[in-house]
């Protein structure tokens, strides 16, 4: 606000200039020019020569030159609005936002300075640049932040439909307390009329850790999720599997390949995190990508996974069934 100010203070920099000539142009033309040179007697020496010396004739003074009106008023009734307007300028985008912001406290200067950050950073990013987070607490709050967002979209407008797709790698993060708020906005999504497929790609070991079984549980009570499973073994043999990864090493920050992420579908959204943390409490660097989508849902087929059946849902149930296949 205050760069624009100041170009505005600089394009209107000739005509302030032309303001203040004209200003000292009307005060000086008020003043009265200096009369005439005369003789000793007060009169003009062509004068004393035409009616000769003269001892008693009483000086002649010339008439007192009529007050003219100052030039100020007139000049401001029309220009006023000039002026008017790059000091509201200077008031509104200067000292007002000084004012307001000496008013808080350093600590919340310091955490607006961080999100102002933020908002400049994705401002200037370019609709097909990607947006690569390090830190850990971002990317799980922009998760939770986007999620409660498009919860938002569907409290306006109940009749729209919105799918994610997700493929979790590392399913051992839904049994830590990391992802409670995530979990939490997962639910209101579902909630306002959201749909989340989720599918978790499994190894040998997994389907006999009891922890797999709560996780499960949890998606399909806790969430609402359409949760699916695929066999890491089996499933890298799968066409459709294939043609995602081949994809997916197509964009940045991916060298380690498709099978290391986590990675998120939205209509026109394109996430994925890598794993950094060998306790599943602290997420790892992620990358969004706007207005770019990889393709997941060919990954949700049953010839290529199995789906959970939450409507029938039983701990002994569900547990069997996930060991068995």
């Amino acid at each position: 606000m205050a760069v624009v100010a100041i170009v505005a203070l600089l394009l209107l920099k000739e005509r302030i200039k032309r303001v203040i000539i004209k200003a000292f142009g009307g005060i000086l033309d008020v003043q009265t020019t200096s009369p005439k040179s005369k003789g000793p007697n007060g009169s003009s020496s062509k004068t004393r020569s035409k009616i000769g010396p003269t001892d008693d004739r009483k000086p002649i003074a010339p008439p007192a030159p009529s007050a003219q009106p100052s030039h100020l008023p007139a000049w401001f009734s029309r220009h006023w609005l000039k002026i008017l307007v790059p000091l509201a300028l200077i008031l509104l985008l200067i000292v007002m936002p000084l004012w307001w912001w000496h008013r808080h406290s350093e600590a919340w200067q310091v955490i607006l300075s961080d999100h102002l950050a933020e908002a400049w950073a994705l401002a200037k990013q370019g609709p097909k640049e990607p947006v690569h987070v390090v830190k850990s607490g971002h990317t799980l709050q922009g998760l939770t932040q986007l999620l409660d967002g498009y919860a938002d979209v569907l409290g306006r407008d109940p009749h729209r439909v919105i799918e994610v797709w997700v493929v979790d790698h590392y399913w051992q993060y839904w049994t830590t307390d990391t992802f409670n708020d995530y979990t939490r906005a997962n639910r209101r999504f579902v909630d306002s009329g959201g749909k989340i497929h989720r599918m978790f790609i499994l190894k040998g070991d997994d389907l006999h850790n009891p922890l797999l079984t709560a996780a499960l549980r949890n998606q399909c009570e806790r969430i609402g999720a359409d949760v699916w499973r695929g066999d890491a073994a089996a499933i890298g043999n799968k066409a459709e599997y294939q043609v995602t990864a081949k994809a997916f090493q197509q964009m940045p920050y991916t060298e380690t390949g498709f099978q290391s992420f986590d990675v998120l579908q939205l209509e026109d959204l394109t996430y994925y995190s890598s794993d950094f943390s060998p306790d599943y409490r602290v997420v790892g660097a992620s990358t969004w990508f706007y207005g770019q989508t990889l393709d997941l849902k060919p990954l949700f087929n049953k010839s290529v996974a199995q789906r959970i059946d939450c409507q029938a849902w039983t701990t002994s149930q569900v547990a069997q069934t996930t060991q068995q296949q």
